[in-house]
């Protein structure tokens, strides 16, 4: 996806829990450039074999495991993804800490039985 639609698609959900305000276009410009860098590390992750482990030949000559850089950049980028969605109030624990703005208790199951 690109960056323009993860930007729609931010904006969107933040719409949709009454949160936007036009002062967090920075964060959420920030966010989709990471989805979107993300996106990309994943479609070159694929392309060279999702490998979790990679040998490399170090000054010694000698040749060691390590972790793929894929693999690691991809750990990056979704934990700066999950602190941004916190900052902006789109992930469970961010909704919970500005109270969700839509459900303010009761689920529909539990409206329902209320009426019986």
């Amino acid at each position: 996806m690109t960056k323009k639609k993860y930007r729609e698609m931010i904006i969107r959900q933040m719409q949709e829990l009454g949160i936007y305000q036009e002062q967090y276009s920075l964060l959420i410009d920030t966010l989709a450039d990471i989805c979107e860098k993300r996106d990309a590390n994943m479609r070159q992750w694929r392309k060279d074999g999702m490998k979790m482990v990679v040998s490399f030949t170090n000054k010694a000559n000698q040749t060691n495991n390590m972790k793929s850089p894929y693999f690691l950049n991809d750990l990056q980028y979704n934990e700066q993804i999950l602190k941004y969605c916190r900052e902006l109030g789109i992930s469970p624990l961010g909704i919970k800490k500005l109270g969700n703005p839509i459900k303010s208790g009761q689920d529909d199951f539990e409206e329902f039985m209320a009426s019986m």
